[in-house]
């Protein structure tokens, strides 16, 4: 986590645009309406001036590039400079009491760049959606359940999740007398009912799930969540608000690793949390207890990075269809874990509720020693080993299923994450056909 300055808050803004059905989040028109925030104008001075009669523009590619560019504050720039700043000084007492009654600290202290970034992934959330930036993806999961959980109170999570996340849960939160259960990705609507207590507070969601690639029934999780008195978060690094819009569907809170596809770039480490009005000044007010400081380099490398993020995912999406169809029928390929494939597990929820697909997806091999997959490994040229996944480049890496899963069983074979970038297909599909020939040789 980055250090924080002194009196630290985390950046917040939201949207006021017209809203999009699940089905159509994708597909509006330029329509008139109150103006969203991006459209709003400025006069060389830097003064915002309402212009509530333009056209509010919705479709994804031109939020993407318009949210949270404010062009006339910084005399016509583009892409706007980075703001460092810590100290703001002031003329006099009722300059001071102007910047505290807006409600932002970032103008009385700190940087506004974290503000413009919030600014544009909330448009991309959707226009319900208040954005803060955090320091880290899981500083945004941990910061979340510190906002809605108290002592007593029961956390529910899927089987399949990613592993640092049960970590909190099951150490961080347990100190705090917070407990927590899971439930199978897959449940049916009892099978996830009888998980509830009287006393559950918040439902977890990661769709698709950590390395086995599980897509979850959203709808029927969040209808019954709610009927419970629960709130519903999910972690939506994989799909990112460009293949799927979690606050359309009812879900209470979007967190997002901004580290992967969000910045693209794979020069930062950020995190986003996305919720409704009423739950943005509790988040913010736990990030600022936390000392949860996002900085403005990295600010501004997200906010560059989100204006390329619709046309990546289209094409991390194409190519990594492209390379799933080479890896079909492979005699040593058990397996394709990726919510496109038609025996993915919960592939007809990916269908009915999602856009498109990432670059992410499991490669199910048969069993090899590590000599063998040393050899297989090293006969890469593009595929690179490494972790954090989401950005320009391939990756692979070995993985295991979390041993602490408890309802979910482990899949038999050797299993490779794959993280296809944006190189040319064909490319990587040459660099895995001549592993695959060195594999043969063996």
């Amino acid at each position: 986590m980055q250090s924080a300055a002194d009196d630290p808050a985390p950046a917040l803004s939201r949207t006021r645009s017209g809203g999009l059905s699940p089905r159509a989040r994708h597909a509006g028109r330029p329509r008139r309406s109150r103006a969203h925030p991006s459209a709003t104008s400025h006069d060389h001075s830097g003064q915002h001036r309402r212009s509530d009669e333009r056209t509010v523009f919705v479709k994804i590619d031109t939020l993407a590039v318009t949210a949270g560019r404010h062009p006339f504050a910084y005399g016509g720039t583009v892409s706007p400079p980075v703001d460092r700043a810590a100290t703001r000084i002031f003329p006099d007492l009722d300059a001071i009491t102007r910047a505290h009654s807006t409600g932002k600290l970032s103008d009385f202290l700190g940087s506004r760049g974290p503000d413009q970034a919030a600014e544009a992934v909330a448009a991309l959330e959707g226009p319900e959606a208040v954005v803060t930036l955090t320091s880290s993806g899981m500083s945004a999961l941990t910061a979340t359940f510190l906002t809605v959980l108290r002592q007593g109170d029961h956390l529910v999570l899927p089987d399949s999740v990613f592993g640092p996340t049960r970590e909190v849960a099951e150490n961080l939160l347990a100190r705090l007398g917070i407990t927590c259960s899971y439930y199978p990705p897959l449940a049916s609507a009892a099978e996830f009912r009888a998980v509830l207590r009287p006393e559950t507070r918040l439902v977890l969601t990661e769709s698709p799930g950590s390395n086995t690639f599980e897509v979850q029934d959203i709808p029927m999780i969040v209808a019954n969540a709610h009927a419970a008195g629960a709130l519903v978060a999910i972690d939506n690094s994989w799909a990112t608000p460009v293949f799927f819009r979690p606050l359309d569907f009812g879900i209470d809170f979007s967190i997002s690793a901004a580290t992967k596809y969000l910045a693209g770039h794979s020069d930062l480490i950020l995190g986003t949390i996305a919720t409704r009005a009423d739950w943005a000044k509790p988040v913010q007010d736990m990030l600022r207890l936390m000392g949860d400081t996002p900085g403005a380099d990295d600010a501004w490398l997200l906010a560059r990075g989100l204006r390329t993020l619709p046309l990546r995912m289209r094409q991390h999406d194409a190519s990594t269809r492209r390379v799933l169809a080479a890896l079909s029928g492979r005699p040593s390929v058990r397996r394709l874990l990726h919510p496109t494939q038609p025996d993915c597990p919960g592939h007809a929820f990916w269908r009915r509720d999602f856009s498109g697909a990432s670059g992410l997806f499991g490669l199910l091999m048969d069993p090899m020693p590590d000599e063998t997959l040393n050899t297989f490994l090293a006969a890469l040229e593009l595929f690179k080993l490494g972790y954090s996944w989401g950005g320009f480049e391939s990756l692979i890496l070995p993985v295991a299923p979390d041993p602490a899963r408890k309802l979910l069983s482990s899949p038999e074979g050797t299993l490779l994450r794959l993280h296809v970038g944006l190189e040319d297909p064909d490319d990587l599909i040459a660099d895995l056909d001549r592993a695959f020939q060195v594999l043969k040789k063996d």
